[in-house]
């Protein structure tokens, strides 16, 4: 994966220890190293304006990768790579589509929370419930309601067995821990934002297409990147209209492009910055699971930051997973008791219903 060969090592370590010391002692010590950040980053300014901007690249494609090449080629080197229609004749690929979801989980209940920096810039944790087909019937509309990191499979297993999860879990891995599935529906022209998180993904583009623009966790400092105690981290960064007054040192990151077809699968190693578009009304299935090795490959310092973060902290991060991982987002941007009484308001009212 291509990143700016003219930031050095040094450069890269001195940043990445401002980043873990906001994280470690937050508003007590931005105070005191803020000034010394924005002079090491004018300084880096100026010395990479006098280099020529980096052309983007393109993610690799492959079409037969054997799991110990993947490993080999991909894994161990941090690098995202494509398999071009590995999934194209999956069970999900030849039947999922809007209408099935509507037909068969119509009633299904659904959780969207917003998250600043991942799902909208609005500083809120606003989250509505809705059903399966009030979702597809605002999607076959125009409307903005994207679902995003969704356990629908989880709470849907017959959906799990319309993937091959043989070909997911040989590519997966030996010492790898904690798998999950993730399913986003949404609208043509909807995004998620500038963002990189730890675990591993490979994400199977089902049904429509998108565009990922990715770059390496080694351009870390010139995404200007947040840092919240959160257990992800955001940029401020707007990849469809970069702001070079604002942020000029992200115009000297290399971008790596990929299209996701149906039948696509993309590995997206941890800490990779990614922002992702939905080029036509998408189905897409997140497979993710982490690798303390891989992480750690990509980057000791993101993965520090996971580790420490403290909003929510990584033991509740993990509770939360297993439930629904809005919760996170929610957590985070602290309506979280409100939305687990209204999710025990809703169930008991569910239960109750039933007995009727």
């Amino acid at each position: 994966m291509k990143n700016n060969m003219n930031v050095s090592c040094f450069e890269r370590i001195f940043f990445q220890s401002f980043m873990l010391a906001e994280q470690l002692f937050g508003k007590r010590i931005f105070v005191i190293i803020n000034p010394f950040k924005i002079s090491f980053l004018k300084r880096l300014e100026k010395k990479l304006s006098s280099f020529a901007t980096p052309e983007a690249s393109y993610v690799d494609i492959r079409s037969n990768l054997s799991p110990v090449e993947f490993h080999k080629e991909y894994v161990s080197k941090s690098r995202p790579v494509v398999f071009e229609a590995v999934a194209r004749d999956w069970v999900c690929c030849q039947k999922w589509d809007l209408d099935y979801f509507q037909m068969s989980l119509g009633e299904e209940d659904l959780l969207l929370v917003n998250a600043n920096g991942l799902t909208s810039r609005e500083n809120n944790a606003h989250y509505e419930f809705l059903t399966v087909r009030e979702l597809v019937d605002n999607i076959k509309a125009g409307g903005k309601k994207y679902l995003r990191f969704s356990p629908l499979l989880e709470n849907n297993p017959l959906l799990v067995e319309d993937l091959n999860m043989d070909w997911l879990q040989e590519m997966r891995g030996k010492k790898t821990f904690a798998n999950t599935y993730y399913m986003f529906i949404g609208g043509a022209g909807q995004k998620t934002l500038f963002h990189t998180d730890q675990p591993c993904n490979l994400s199977i583009q089902i049904y429509g297409k998108k565009k990922w623009t990715l770059y390496s966790s080694k351009d870390s400092l010139l995404m200007y990147p947040e840092i919240t105690n959160t257990a992800y981290i955001k940029s401020p960064v707007d990849v469809d209209r970069p702001d070079s007054k604002n942020f000029p040192l992200f115009e000297h990151a290399t971008a790596n492009i990929a299209y996701l077809n149906p039948g696509d699968i993309m590995y997206v190693p941890p800490h990779v910055w990614h922002f992702v578009e939905n080029q036509t009304d998408t189905i897409a299935v997140g497979y993710r699971f982490s690798s303390l090795k891989a992480s750690l490959k990509s980057s000791v310092t993101m993965t520090l930051l996971r580790i420490f973060s403290t909003n929510p902290p990584i033991w509740k991060t993990m509770e939360y997973g297993k439930i629904d991982t809005n919760l996170i987002w929610a957590h985070a941007g602290g309506k979280i008791k409100e939305l687990l009484n209204d999710l025990d308001d809703r169930t008991k009212r569910r239960n109750h219903n039933s007995k009727k």
